[in-house]
């Protein structure tokens, strides 16, 4: 169903910057020095699922309370449960966090790199050791093997997962090459919606109508979903104005909220050849794919290409804080840049990599917030994104903290350890640190919020908690986009358990959010 590049979870090294990415950028992001960041998306089926590192993280508990409006974390709780298929064993000594039979796989890498496991010798002496990240009976913090959403050796995506099982349904048709260009209303009643085919020199319009009492569900994520909706009326008034769009819903909420995990790299060389996970992959001195670690994953699934690299880390608090405010992740690899992005993008273009290994800090519950605007009404041309990153002084804090624990761990490597390429020995006082990080600040690619999910009387709310947009009838937005605050984690299994919990209540509406039912039956009371 999908290009096998996308299966191989290393396979990740050659998606960003390609043809499966619609490689957005933010535009000019002052606390990043004007920098324009980088943002891979997913430009196939299963979206971003396809192009993530497969982390399998829910969060905690408390991220969940935090939504409230009837998402809280005992209430979120079965979905994650309804939807794993744990591979890992867990659910033998943890049934109440861990479960079998659901579509979205939890494994464990099947490859462990020498580095890897220096990274868990040292970082648990320093931090402590946590065996399983999303056991929410305990915190978050300490240093292991991060699970990743794979299936025998094969990322596990929204397409994998969910839609290829459903394709020889008679109720559904899937379209592809298709460009939404807006949700299409009479009145206030969303009746269907018009795209474009991409590639058509025609330009032609096709325009699909509702059948009775159906619904419109916009699942394009955090950039598109709110450009969509703004495309389509719906959104900050003078905004839409400014552009001759005629204002359907006036909700000022529409890409607000911007979220995301800005991360920053600190990288050491290592004098010990052959061992990174770099070099197992390249026959030396070339750029040419070494057979072996592609005939272990052909022939059994496991192997180098197996890792994306980043799949042992830690969370960490480092303030006052109640929740860790720093997830460090650790990959047996140099960087070559210190744009932790870099690496990913340059790599495929690269005859020589050295050997060394890297920690990426990762603010994982920023507070920073940015925004998405229109550039045009026509959704062929890129939104407008301000990702705010580094707004809040906090993350950087976090970030700085993450530098100096990344250092003290990496010169603790013994034989491993080598010259710090970056930020490299010249960046020492906090304020150098925090210029290294303004300068090279990138995403983890966890990009959420805007297009809120919040109660009927929150004016910044998009979206009321059984996720229908506010003053309109027949649409809903179910994706990463209406998470109210990002969660201490990566965002592709929160995601699955939003979308989860919503086929539910949509084929079944008594089992909507009781927050919002509760407002219904106070609103027909009256």
């Amino acid at each position: 169903m999908l290009p096998v590049g996308i299966n191989i979870p290393a396979g990740i090294l050659r998606l960003f910057k390609s043809k499966f990415d619609w490689q957005h950028e933010t535009k000019g992001d002052k606390n990043a020095n004007g920098r324009n960041i980088f943002l891979a998306r997913g430009k196939v089926l299963g979206g971003s699922s396809c192009t993530n590192v497969l982390l399998h993280h829910r969060g905690s508990k408390q991220d969940y309370d935090d939504w409230g409006n009837g998402w809280s974390g005992d209430e979120v709780l079965p979905y994650f449960l309804r939807t794993q298929d744990d591979r890992t064993g867990r659910v033998e000594s943890n049934s109440k966090y861990h479960s079998t039979g659901g579509e979205w796989t939890m494994s464990e890498v099947r490859y462990q790199n020498p580095l890897s496991k220096k990274f868990l010798e040292v970082g648990e002496g320093v931090l402590g050791k946590n065996d399983d990240f999303n056991d929410w009976d305990r915190q978050q913090d300490g240093v292991g093997r991060f699970q990743v959403s794979e299936r025998n050796g094969c990322r596990e995506s929204g397409a994998t997962a969910f839609l290829e099982k459903a394709l020889k349904r008679e109720n559904l048709e899937v379209r592809t090459n298709a460009m939404i260009r807006q949700v299409d209303f009479a009145s206030t009643a969303a009746v269907g919606v018009t795209y474009n085919l991409i590639g058509d020199d025609t330009n032609a319009d096709f325009s699909p109508v509702l059948a009775k009492d159906g619904e419109v569900i916009l699942s394009a994520g955090a950039i598109a979903s709110p450009q969509i909706l703004m495309a389509s009326g719906i959104g900050p008034r003078a905004h839409l104005e400014d552009l001759s769009i005629p204002v359907i819903s006036d909700l000022e909420g529409v890409g607000e909220n911007l979220q995301d995990h800005p991360a920053a790299v600190v990288s050491f060389e290592t004098p010990k050849k052959g061992v990174s996970v770099t070099s197992k992959l390249r026959i030396k001195g070339t750029k040419i794919n070494n057979p072996i670690p592609i005939l272990k994953w052909f022939t059994r699934g496991k192997g180098e290409l197996t890792s994306v690299g980043c799949d042992h880390g830690a969370f960490v608090k480092t303030g006052a804080d109640a929740q860790a405010d720093l997830q460090m992740r650790f990959l047996p690899a140099r960087a070559m840049g210190p744009d932790g992005m870099t690496t990913f993008t340059q790599f495929r273009n690269t005859k020589n990599h050295p050997d060394g290994y890297s920690f990426q800090s990762v603010a994982t519950r920023a507070k920073s917030c940015g925004k998405v605007r229109l550039a045009s009404s026509n959704t062929q041309v890129k939104p407008i994104i301000d990702g705010g990153y580094l707004s809040d002084p906090a993350d950087i804090a976090t970030l700085r903290e993450g530098i100096k624990l990344s250092r003290k761990l990496g010169a603790q490597f013994d034989e491993y350890v080598g010259e710090e390429i970056f930020p490299g020995k010249d960046v020492q006082s906090d304020a150098e640190i925090d210029q290294y990080i303004r300068d090279s600040v990138h995403t983890a690619n966890a990009l959420v919020g805007t297009c809120k999910m919040g109660s009927s009387a929150d004016k910044t709310a998009v979206v009321t908690s059984d996720l229908k947009v506010k003053g309109v009838t027949g649409l809903r937005v179910v994706d990463s986009s209406v998470f109210p605050k990002i969660p201490g984690g990566q965002t592709g299994t929160p995601t699955v358990m939003v979308a989860e919990r919503a086929a539910e209540f949509i084929k079944d509406p008594s089992k909507a959010p009781m927050a919002e039912s509760a407002e219904r039956e106070m609103a027909a009371a009256v």
